[in-house]
């Protein structure tokens, strides 16, 4: 027997470690797709959309107020009232008010030590009708995790006031910014200015009966 070259033996030695290789990478690869895929983790909790209340099918509020009345040439006085309010055609508003504040002495009442008015007539009552139109809308934050929406308006209207043993129509303006709290409930802040003439010991004019009021309404 002829005895094997040596470039023979090393060719042969070559391809047996190839061949090996070869049979390495390809379990390598077939392992490498056969890895079992990892779940993809779901957050447990998710986000919870924001509801704010809003009025939509209610049209009316019917509410009580109280406030301080400044009673020109007298002083200034706790009042309380109650409102009735239409809403319309989404911008406007129609409002009934009625309130009532007893005045203190004037400043020259106490100086002369005498009473100008019997004690009934230092009751300030007015009974007032009110238009209202949205200038500002849009929501309040109480906190971090609470919102409303709420709205400015402006307000115009005539009124009757009884003071002073007497009874005049008058004028009112004033401002009002209203926070829809709940789906049925609202909470409005007021300024108003009660414009009247006034006719006091013999002397007339027109006064300026500034309000300021905190008031809380069901909606209906």
């Amino acid at each position: 027997m002829r005895a094997t070259s040596p470039s023979i033996l090393k060719q042969f030695t070559f391809l047996a470690l190839a061949c090996a290789a070869s049979g390495s990478l390809a379990a390598t690869i077939g392992d490498m797709g056969s890895e079992e895929k990892q779940p993809i983790l779901e957050p447990e909790k998710q986000a919870q959309p924001v509801k704010t209340a809003s009025i939509d099918t209610e049209v009316f509020e019917l509410g009580a107020y109280a406030g301080v009345l400044n009673i020109e040439d007298f002083n200034s006085n706790l009042t309380t009232g109650f409102s009735f309010t239409y809403h319309f055609f989404g911008s406007y508003i129609a409002q009934l008010n009625y309130a009532v504040a007893t005045a203190s002495k004037a400043g020259f009442e106490e100086n002369s030590g005498q009473n100008f008015l019997a004690d009934d007539d230092y009751d300030f009552r007015y009974l007032s009708l009110n238009a209202g139109y949205k200038v500002l809308e849009g929501r309040s934050y109480l906190g971090s995790k609470r919102k409303m929406e709420s709205a400015i308006y402006l307000l115009g209207g005539i009124e009757t006031v009884e003071f002073a043993d007497d009874s005049n129509v008058g004028l009112g303006l004033g401002a009002s910014y209203r926070v829809v709290a709940t789906d049925w409930l609202t909470i409005n802040v007021d300024i108003k200015n009660h414009i009247v003439n006034r006719d006091f010991i013999g002397d007339s004019k027109l006064t300026h009966n500034t309000e300021f009021s905190l008031g809380i309404n069901g909606l209906f």
